[in-house]
């Protein structure tokens, strides 16, 4: 375990809300003589960006650089860091998406080649990835294996990149939320490094997890239900526990958990609440703080207490940050269990 004070630089791609900053700190709360700071970021988002920018500054209180797209960066140009965190766009790689990876209409599967770009030329001494699961199956295994054989020409080691697939439900948050963790270290990694923090039992439901008193504009109309019913084949919403509605899949999880946070296009969630002494059912969207709370964030149920400052941004904006975002109750966990090993 590190025994004396640690400084980190550290640089944020893809940086969305920061969530790269959050885990940390939630590090710096675990291990307090491991300190970070910031050196700059990469976000194209107008609106994650300044989400960023409202949340996260330097030591005298001013704003951190935004490189901006990371396929304009000119390595030589950034300030030397140790550390590079970024969620690289899961989209290529994902089941819900296309699924071209490298071949994405959008560019969005050749950003992990600028990763390697920068990395080659800045070598920190850390690098931490996300993606989802899928990024190492099938078809994307080339793209994944490519990425090995860059890490070893690096001097990332014979065996560069620790990996596992994380829950966070097996973290203490109650949402269903899968993401393959990568983490490489310059000169190779510690005989014994793993990269699977010892799980924490999830004592909370969902329903733990609801503001008390929700906006009424999430709530649908009985004839919303009543078409939600007969378009998903469900008999009744009446449920003597808060529940998730997994619309995507047409099925009530009586588990307790959420499923997977996601873009609100996407449409795939709804929360169902006990009814009233009427017995009429009650469905409804879940609202913004609900998704940053299943996404590990501080914010007492009441609202009285929230640890992001959502800029007055619209439901349909910060619903895209908490669905494409970290969880960053898990990262805090998985980055101290990550740093006592080393």
């Amino acid at each position: 375990m590190i025994s004396k004070d640690f400084h980190l630089r550290v640089f944020e791609g893809f940086a969305g809300y920061g969530g790269g900053s959050y885990g940390l700190k939630r590090l710096h709360e675990n291990m307090p003589n491991v300190n970070f700071e910031i050196v700059g970021y990469s976000e194209i988002d107008k609106y994650a960006s300044t989400l960023y920018d409202t949340n996260h500054k330097d030591s005298e209180g001013k704003p951190l650089r935004n490189w901006g797209d990371i396929t304009t960066i000119d390595p030589e140009l950034l300030p030397d860091f140790d550390f590079f965190m970024g969620g690289f766009p899961c989209q290529p790689f994902s089941s819900a998406g296309m699924q071209m990876g490298t071949n994405d209409p959008y560019g969005r599967g050749a950003m992990l080649g600028h990763i390697v770009r920068i990395c080659k030329v800045k070598k920190p001494q850390f690098i931490l990835l996300e993606n989802v699961k899928g990024f190492t199956h099938g078809k994307f295994q080339p793209i994944h294996d490519q990425l090995i054989k860059d890490l070893i020409e690096m001097g990332y080691g014979e065996n560069p990149l620790a990996k596992a697939v994380l829950n966070s439900k097996d973290y203490g948050i109650p949402q269903n939320r899968e993401r393959l963790w990568m983490f490489a270290k310059l000169g190779g990694l510690p005989e014994g490094f793993n990269l699977i923090p010892p799980r924490i039992e999830c004592t909370s439901k969902i329903g733990d997890f609801l503001d008390v008193q929700p906006e009424q504009s999430l709530y649908l109309s009985e004839a919303q239900i009543a078409h939600l019913k007969i378009k998903h084949r469900i008999d009744s919403f009446v449920v003597s526990t808060p529940l998730c509605f997994d619309v995507y899949n047409k099925k009530i999880k009586n588990d307790g958990y959420s499923i997977t946070i996601t873009q609100p296009e996407h449409n795939s969630l709804r929360i169902i609440e006990v009814p009233k002494s009427d017995g009429k059912e009650i469905v409804r969207k879940m609202s913004v703080h609900e998704q940053f709370r299943l996404m590990g964030f501080r914010i007492s149920r009441d609202l009285k207490e929230c640890e992001i400052d959502f800029n007055n941004q619209s439901y349909t904006q910060l619903s895209k940050r908490a669905g494409n975002g970290w969880d960053v109750n898990l990262l805090g966990i998985l980055l101290t269990h990550i740093f006592k090993q080393l």
